[in-house]
């Protein structure tokens, strides 16, 4: 079945553009990047704690690189439901990273911050096609 699911396009100030799309984390919504560049799914730690405040964090036995820093300490964070659109995720293990550096540069522009990445596992499982004309996030669900 596809899915066809509002994303907002933001013009970054003559600097590119980025795109967004909100999920659901649990019972709470988070505004996430679409990166299809992100080889994962990545929530930012300090949010992460604020949307699952019981959430399973288990550290990573390597460092993560890539989102604008060489290596950082990461983690592996269990959601118990992620809902992307009419997409639902039960028991979804997510990277959890430090994000401030990126949330640091959209308020400088001023813009909300992100909860995380939508990356290539998901927008790869789900077959998606970003509509660009018509603002629209395309996933088929399995």
């Amino acid at each position: 079945m596809k899915l066809i699911l509002p994303i907002d396009i933001i013009d970054l100030k003559g600097e590119g553009l980025h795109l967004f799309f909100k999920a659901r984390a649990g019972r709470k919504l988070c505004r996430l990047l679409i990166d299809t560049g992100a080889s994962r799914t990545v929530f930012d730690e300090t949010r992460f704690r604020r949307l699952l405040p019981d959430g399973d964090l288990t550290a990573l036995n390597r460092l993560s690189t890539g989102l604008g820093t060489d290596s950082m300490v990461g983690f592996t964070g269990r959601i118990p439901k992620l809902h992307l659109g009419g997409i639902s995720l039960f028991d979804y293990h997510a990277v959890v990273l430090n994000l401030s550096h990126v949330n640091s540069s959209y308020e400088m522009l001023g813009f909300p911050p992100i909860d995380g990445v939508l990356g290539s596992d998901l927008l790869h499982r789900f077959k998606a096609v970003i509509d660009y004309g018509t603002a629209e996030l395309h996933l088929i669900r399995e």
